[in-house]
């Protein structure tokens, strides 16, 4: 069953539907004048309404992607710390705090222009979500990472984890850089 919170086709359709009864009804009482279309005009509203005023759990972890994408493009490490969940760690960093230090420095010396997403992939149960993300990551010419080499190819899987009503990565494993296996062992 389609979840009418995620996107508003469902509601769209039925509004579709509801204007051609309408529209019949319309022809069948020309008496009742133009209040027959106010229930499709109603659904319609109601299907944009409704998927811009509530925020899905797949829209808040891909609000949580953009704004680490803006970040890195950014330097800024604080506001991919912002994202990250209490709780973090990974294979290298024990804590937030040892990530908050890498992110720092990884920041520094590259110069990340722009975060191309090719593919992101999320699952979602409960409180807990994972997502494999691959994006081609375009760096400047100042970067100390590519001699010469201004794009990338990354691969990356994220595990979330949901505090309250807002989600925050719990994890982040790197898996692959320009499509060669790699960890953050390689990275560092």
């Amino acid at each position: 069953m389609w979840n009418i919170f995620e996107n508003s086709w469902l509601l769209l359709t039925i509004g579709g539907f509801a204007l051609v009864g309408a529209s019949i009804y319309r022809q069948i009482k020309p008496e009742h004048g133009r209040w027959p279309l106010l229930v499709p005009l109603f659904i319609i509203l109601l299907g944009f309404g409704l998927d811009a005023a509530v925020s899905t759990d797949y829209e808040s972890i891909e609000r949580i992607i953009r704004s680490c994408r803006r970040a890195a493009i950014g330097g800024d490490a604080a506001g991919i710390l912002a994202c990250v969940s209490p709780n973090y760690s990974d294979s290298i960093h024990g804590s937030k705090d040892e990530l908050a230090a890498s992110a720092e420095a990884l920041l520094r010396q590259a110069s990340v222009e722009k975060v191309r997403t090719q593919s992101h992939v999320i699952t979602i149960d409960g409180k807990r979500a994972a997502s494999k993300f691959e994006a081609a990551v375009h760096l400047g010419a100042q970067n100390k990472y590519t001699a010469g080499v201004t794009m990338v190819f990354v691969g990356l899987e994220f595990n979330y984890e949901k505090i309250g009503k807002n989600w925050f990565i719990q994890r982040v494993e790197v898996k692959s850089v320009n499509f060669q296996p790699m960890d953050w062992g390689d990275v560092h």
